[in-house]
């Protein structure tokens, strides 16, 4: 039926709420207000999500705050600021997960930087999915690993001649980051579902920068 609702999926309250927190840090209090009415939300305006895992955030309602941010900034400066919150997420999550973070730890304890990084991502994998309703998947092949997103909070309804997966981008260089403290490695938003294509796929090289 025409009429019939929609399925909805969500994203944990904590999770939004850490994206709001660091558009603090770069905008201030004025600043995030005036992304909140950008974003049709003038109801978090000092009232951000609360600060449990509970799967409360809507994807729709997730990914109007992505937008506003590209409206705002445009598409290089949202790129930048999305990027920066996706890393600050993922040290939060490490922060408040501690006993997540140990059995990762434990789980990549084997010989070569690469087996790590697979371990991680293939843990981080099952992580997102489990307290979030996105679904990820990890493939790679010679010279990459795949970060691919099916369901994506980020570009839920949003259209785009590019990809504007970017908060993900900053969450695999928080994770990389602390699974391979020192190194970087070069990540590439390459295909989304916000310009058509049947999932989000980021790559990331195998061969560190530096």
């Amino acid at each position: 039926m025409s009429d019939e609702k929609k399925e909805q999926y969500y994203y944990p309250n904590k999770w939004s709420r850490v994206v709001l927190t660091s558009a603090e840090e770069i905008m201030g209090d004025k600043g995030v207000t005036a992304l909140l009415n950008m974003a049709g939300k003038p109801e978090l305006i000092d009232n951000y999500p609360p600060d449990n895992m509970k799967k409360e955030f809507s994807f729709e309602d997730f990914s109007q705050l992505q937008q506003a941010m590209w409206d705002m900034y445009g598409k290089r400066g949202a790129r930048v600021f999305a990027t920066r919150a996706g890393e600050q997420s993922f040290k939060d999550g490490v922060s408040q997960f501690r006993s997540v973070a140990s059995a990762a730890q434990v789980a990549m304890k084997v010989g070569t930087l690469e087996g790590k990084i697979k371990l991680g991502l293939e843990f981080f994998q099952k992580f997102f999915n489990t307290v979030s309703d996105q679904v990820v998947e990890v493939k790679e092949d010679d010279k990459h690993w795949m970060w691919i997103i099916k369901r994506c909070p980020i570009c839920w309804g949003r259209k785009s001649d590019e990809p504007v997966c970017y908060l993900a981008v900053g969450v695999l260089q928080g994770a990389l980051g602390w699974v391979a403290e020192g190194k970087k490695f070069r990540i590439m938003p390459v295909e989304c579902i916000a310009k058509g294509d049947p999932a989000g796929v980021i790559k990331i090289e195998k061969v560190p920068v530096e």
